[in-house]
C-alpha cells in the first residue's frame, strides 16, 4: 500500500463505504476508485512512477484502523469509493451505487461530487456574511441574511503565522505525508514571504527521491500561479522535459512529472490576464497535443486541459487569435482518424473547447454541429468516451429550448433522442444532465414527465439533478439580469412528491440535493426528519443533511449539532453535517471539528473528513491549534499532515478550491493515471 493521504475526488459521498486513504499528495478529495480503463504500453501506471526512496515519516503497509466495514487492503480512503466490482462498475446495471454489492460508476453522484463546490459556495456564506445557502444570494432578501465577522483569515495571519508555519515543518521532516500537504497547503495560499519565496520551497523538492514529492512540488508551482522568479519558465521546462526542466530535477523529467507540470501550466494560464503568459501555456500544450511522434496520453490529456484552461477572451484581436489558435489545435487533434487507442485522449477535447466558448455564441456555433454529428454517431467518429463528452459539451454551449423556433432546438431535440435510445448509460445520463444545463420551457416538461415515469433507480435521479440545476441557474440569470428571483415551487413540489415515496437511497439523496438547488423550502422538515431516521444511511443521510444547510433552515442546527457529534465513526455523514452547518452560519462547528482532530483515537478516514471540512469552512480561529498539531512531532506524521491541509484550506487565496477548474464538467469516465484514480491522480488532490 502506498503511504498517501487522500481524500478522493468523487469521494467520500461517492459509495457507501469508503475505500483506503491512501494518503497522497496532501489530501485526497473525491474520486471513483478506478476509472482508467488499461492501456499497455502507457506510461504513467495506475501510481506514481520513478523511484521510491527512503521517508523518514509514515511506512509503507497498514495505517491506522478506519471505520468499520469492508475494506480493500490498506484501509479505508477517506470520501473514497469502494473497489469496483460486479457489472455496474463499467456502465451495466446496478442499485444505484450506494447499495452493499457492487459500485456503478453512472451514478449522478460522482458527478456532483466534481462540480458541487460553486453550487455550495461555501466560503461566502462563512467569510462574507454570504446567506444561509451559500448558492450565490440567490432567492434571499435583506432578512435572511446573517453577517460572521472576522471569520477570514487576515493577510497578517497568513504571512506571520500561517506561511511560517508550514515552511518550518516541512523543513523539519522528510516524511512523504508532511511534506505533499505543505506543498498544496503552501500553494493555495500562493503567496511569497518575505523571507523565502515559494518557489524556493517548491524547487529543490523537484530532486527528492520520492515520486509523490516531486510530482506534487511541480503541480504546486502551478497552484500557486507565482511568476515572479522564473516558475513559468521552470513549469515549461518540466513540462518539456528540455534543458531547463532537467537541470531543475536532476536528469530526465518522468512522465508524471510532466503531466502534473502541463495542469499546473493550465493553472498559471487561468489565473493570468497577461496574454504573454497565456502564450507561452499554449506554445507548450499545443506542442505536445501536436506532436505524433508521442501517444503518450497522460501527457496528452494534461496538455488538452491546459488548452481548455486558457481563460482567453474575445475583446481584443491579440486574444482572439490566441483563442483561434487553441481551438485550431484541439479540433485538429480531435478531427485526426487515430484508432481506439486515442479515442480516450480525444475524448477530453469537446469539453475543452466547451471551456473556451462557451460565452461565445457565434465562436459556440460550429463546434456545436460538430459535436451533434459525433453524438449521432455521423462522419466516422464513434466510441462512448467521445459520445459522453460531446453531451457534456452539448449541454455547456446551447442556448435554452422553449419551443421548436429556439436556435438550438435540434441540439436539444439530439438528447432527448440520446436519452431515449443510445446504447451506452453513462451517455444517456450525460444527455439528460446537459438538457437541465440548458434550460427551456420543452426541456422544463421533459425533465418534469421523466421524473414521473422513468426507471426509479437508474434514470430518476439524474432526472432529478438536472431539474435542480436547471432551477438554480434559471435562478443566477434571473438575478444576474436585475430580474425578480422566484423559487420554481413546480418543479419543487414534484420533488417533493417524489420524496415522499422514494426509498431507493440513491434517489432520495439525488431528490434532497434537488430541492437543496431548487430553494423550496418547503421541504425543510421532511428532509431532515428522513436525515435523522435514516442517520445509519450514511450517505443518504450526508446528502439529506447538506440539502437541509442549502435551504437555510436556521432551526435545524441543534440537531444538526448533535449529529456531528455521533458521527466520529461515520465520516462521510460527519463532512456534509459540517459543510451544513457551516452553510447555516453556525460558529460553533469549527471548534466542534477542531475537538474531534485532536483526539487521539480518530481513525485515518474521520481525520481527512475533519481536515476537509475545516479548510472548507475557512474559520481563521482554527489556525492557531491547527499550528500547534502540525508542529507537534509527538504527535503521528499522518495527523500533523491533515492539520497541514486543514490550514491550507482555511488560507486559501481563492473562494473555490483549485481544482474547481480541471473538475468541472469533466468527462471523468475518459480518465488516465494522473487525472483520476482514487490514488495519485491530479484530482485525487485536496
Amino acid at each position: 500500500m502506498k503511504s498517501r493521504i487522500c481524500l478522493s475526488l468523487l469521494t467520500a459521498a461517492t459509495l457507501a463505504t469508503f475505500a483506503a486513504p491512501a494518503p497522497a499528495h496532501g489530501g485526497q478529495y473525491t474520486g471513483p476508485q478506478d476509472v482508467v480503463p488499461p492501456s499497455p504500453g502507457s506510461g504513467g501506471g495506475r501510481g506514481p512512477a520513478g523511484p521510491k526512496g527512503p521517508t523518514t515519516g509514515q511506512p509503507n503497509g497498514p495505517i491506522a484502523p478506519g471505520p468499520s466495514g469492508p475494506f480493500p487492503p490498506g484501509g479505508p480512503v477517506t470520501g473514497g469509493p469502494r473497489p469496483i466490482a460486479g457489472p455496474g462498475a463499467r456502465g451495466g446495471r446496478s442499485t444505484g451505487g450506494f447499495g452493499p454489492d457492487e459500485v456503478d460508476l453512472t451514478t449522478w453522484d460522482l458527478w456532483w461530487e466534481l462540480n458541487r463546490h460553486p453550487y455550495l459556495s461555501l466560503k461566502d456564506a462563512v467569510h462574507d456574511g454570504g446567506t444561509t445557502t451559500g448558492l450565490d444570494d440567490l432567492y434571499l432578501g435583506g432578512t435572511r441574511r446573517r453577517t460572521i465577522e472576522g471569520l477570514k483569515p487576515t493577510r497578517e495571519q497568513i504571512q506571520q503565522v500561517v506561511l511560517p508555519t508550514l515552511r518550518r515543518a516541512i523543513d523539519a521532516t522528510d516524511n512523504r505525508d508532511i511534506t505533499s500537504s505543505c506543498l498544496v497547503a503552501m500553494a493555495k495560499i500562493g503567496e511569497d514571504h518575505p523571507e523565502f519565496a515559494l518557489v524556493d520551497v517548491f524547487k529543490p523538492r523537484l530532486r527528492r527521491p520520492d515520486q509523490e514529492i516531486r510530482e506534487t512540488a511541480a503541480l504546486a508551482l502551478g497552484i500557486a500561479a507565482r511568476i515572479g522568479h522564473a516558475e513559468l519558465d521552470l513549469l515549461a521546462g518540466l513540462a518539456l522535459d528540455d534543458g531547463v526542466g532537467r537541470a531543475a530535477y536532476g536528469g530526465e523529467v518522468d512522465v508524471r512529472t510532466r503531466s502534473f507540470a502541463l495542469h499546473g501550466l493550465g493553472l498559471v494560464g487561468a489565473e493570468h490576464r497577461d496574454p504573454a503568459v497565456k502564450e507561452r501555456v499554449f506554445a507548450v500544450a499545443s506542442r505536445i497535443v501536436d506532436d505524433r511522434t508521442s501517444s503518450e496520453r497522460n501527457l496528452k490529456v494534461a496538455a488538452i486541459h491546459a488548452l481548455g484552461l486558457l481563460e482567453v477572451g474575445a475583446s481584443e484581436p491579440a486574444e482572439r487569435r490566441l483563442r483561434d489558435a487553441a481551438l485550431k489545435t484541439l479540433g485538429g487533434y480531435l478531427a485526426q482518424d487515430l484508432g481506439a487507442g486515442e479515442a480516450l485522449m480525444q475524448a477530453h477535447c469537446p469539453t475543452a473547447i466547451a471551456k473556451l466558448v462557451h460565452r461565445d455564441a457565434a465562436a459556440a456555433a460550429p463546434w456545436k454541429d460538430k459535436f451533434a454529428a459525433i453524438l449521432r454517431g455521423d462522419g466516422g467518429k464513434s466510441g462512448t468516451d467521445l459520445a459522453r463528452s460531446c453531451a457534456l459539451a452539448l449541454g455547456r454551449l446551447c442556448g435554452p429550448y422553449d419551443d421548436k423556433t429556439s436556435p438550438d432546438a435540434a441540439s436539444s431535440q439530439l438528447l432527448v433522442r440520446t436519452f431515449a435510445d443510445h446504447r451506452d448509460a453513462q451517455t444517456r445520463y450525460f444527455a439528460v444532465l446537459a438538457l437541465g444545463q440548458i434550460g427551456g420551457r420543452e426541456n422544463r416538461a421533459f425533465l418534469l414527465e421523466k421524473l414521473r415515469t422513468a426507471n426509479r433507480v437508474l434514470e430518476r435521479p439524474w432526472c432529478a439533478l438536472a431539474l435542480g440545476v436547471m432551477a438554480r441557474d434559471a435562478a443566477r440569470e434571473d438575478r444576474a439580469a436585475g430580474r425578480d428571483v422566484v423559487a420554481d415551487t413546480e418543479i419543487g413540489e414534484a420533488l417533493m412528491l417524489q420524496l415522499e415515496e422514494a426509498k431507493e437511497p440513491g434517489y432520495v439523496s439525488a431528490l434532497g440535493i434537488a430541492l437543496g438547488l431548487v430553494q423550496h423550502r418547503a421541504a425543510e422538515s421532511l428532509l431532515l426528519q428522513k436525515a435523522l431516521a435514516d442517520a445509519q444511511k450514511e450517505k443518504q443521510a450526508g446528502y439529506l443533511v447538506l440539502a437541509v444547510g442549502m435551504l437555510g433552515d436556521r432551526a435545524a442546527v441543534p440537531e444538526l449539532r448533535k449529529l456531528l457529534d455521533a458521527s466520529a465513526r461515520r465520516p462521510e455523514l460527519l463532512r456534509q453535517t459540517a459543510t451544513a452547518l457551516g452553510l447555516l452560519g453556525d460558529k460553533g462547528v469549527a471548534d466542534q471539528l477542531l475537538v474531534k482532530l485532536t483526539e487521539e483515537r480518530t481513525n485515518v478516514a474521520t481525520f481527512a473528513a475533519l481536515s476537509a471540512a475545516l479548510g472548507q469552512i475557512g474559520d481563521c480561529r482554527s489556525i492557531a491549534p491547527l499550528q500547534k498539531l502540525l508542529l507537534d512531532e509527538s504527535r503521528a506524521p499522518l495527523t500533523r499532515a491533515f492539520a497541514a491541509v486543514a490550514l491550507g484550506g482555511i488560507a486559501d487565496r481563492a473562494k473555490l478550491p483549485w481544482h474547481v477548474r480541471i473538475a468541472s464538467d469533466l468527462n471523468y469516465r475518459a480518465s488516465v493515471e494522473t487525472l483520476i484514480n482514487s490514488q495519485s491522480g491530479i484530482l485525487d488532490i485536496l
